[in-house]
């Protein structure tokens, strides 16, 4: 990121954004390879499509969020299309959910872009039947540089960006659907970049899910738990519950699958050994899809 502070030799274009300052609070306009706002913050677009607008003291540590090669395992497993069918209910989902003709939707903490890509291609494939005489614009927001690196590889024509979740780099009022798929986030923050009419989807771990994963790491492997999660400030409409199983067939998929979890973060020596001498894993994939609708 290019931040340039009082500079008076650019000249901003009508090109609106719902992008925001994230110095000053401003909305961003787009300027040939810049995004800029009334007070001359200036944030250069990455030679590969991002922008990054994350500041410096938003970062704990140096390189953010998930690295370069946990980011590389991620999309080599998602490209297998174990989570496909899961991917395909939560578009269907998404797809119920719009009512407006003019869609802004916003993935946070969007990785590597698997899913808002899938969900792109299925809105455009189905629109002949589905979303005639709607436009769409897609957002995805990441803490990861290397997550957004790679999303922009997947679609070049997503907005994809290097930000927080618990400092979205979006307009208030702006997005009709928010979607938080296992990614930590602010009730604030989503309720404030959300329009009043605005669905927010929650995907969380369903009891089972992963469990095949817990018995071979943990000697007394626990389910989930089933709870509601509650957002300050939405009331939940409905949720949708997505089950499957899988079978991997070797060690690489069940390597990647364990560095998608957070059980990755907390491993000891012996969970360690345990991982790296398994070849096979067959387990549940469970989901629980929740779709909130923002209070009034």
């Amino acid at each position: 990121m290019v931040f340039k502070e009082g500079s008076d030799n650019v000249s901003i274009e009508n090109l609106e954004s719902i992008l925001k300052c994230p110095v000053c609070n401003l909305s961003l306009k787009k300027h040939e390879k810049q995004y800029v706002c009334l007070n001359n913050h200036t944030y250069d677009i990455a030679s590969k499509g991002y922008i990054n607008l994350l500041l410096a003291n938003q970062k704990k540590t140096k390189d953010p969020g998930d690295s370069k090669e946990m980011m590389e395992g991620r999309k080599d497993f998602l490209n297998k299309e174990y989570y496909n069918i899961f991917s395909e209910k939560l578009n269907e989902v998404v797809m119920l959910n719009v009512s407006e003709s003019n869609v802004n939707i916003l993935d946070v903490g969007c990785g590597e872009g698997y899913f808002l890509s899938k969900l792109k291609e299925s809105i455009y494939n189905k629109k002949s039947n589905y979303a005639v005489n709607k436009e769409f614009d897609f957002y995805g927001v990441d803490i990861s540089k290397a997550a957004i690196t790679h999303a922009i590889q997947r679609d070049k024509n997503i907005n994809f960006i290097v930000s927080s979740n618990f400092n979205l780099p979006i307009m208030s009022n702006t997005i009709d659907i928010i979607i938080r798929n296992f990614a930590p986030s602010d009730e604030t923050e989503l309720k404030r970049v959300i329009k009043d009419n605005g669905k927010l989807i929650v995907v969380t771990p369903g009891i089972e899910h992963l469990f095949g994963l817990k018995e071979i790491l943990y000697v007394n492997p626990r389910k989930h738990e089933e709870k509601e999660t509650i957002f300050e400030g939405f009331k939940l409409i409905k949720s949708t519950e997505v089950k499957y199983n899988i079978q991997l067939e070797d060690s690489v998929s069940v390597k990647n699958l364990i560095t998608m979890t957070p059980y990755y973060w907390t491993f000891d020596n012996c969970m360690r050994e345990k991982a790296s001498d398994t070849s096979k894993l067959a387990t549940a994939l469970h989901f629980n899809i929740s779709v909130y609708e923002k209070s009034k």
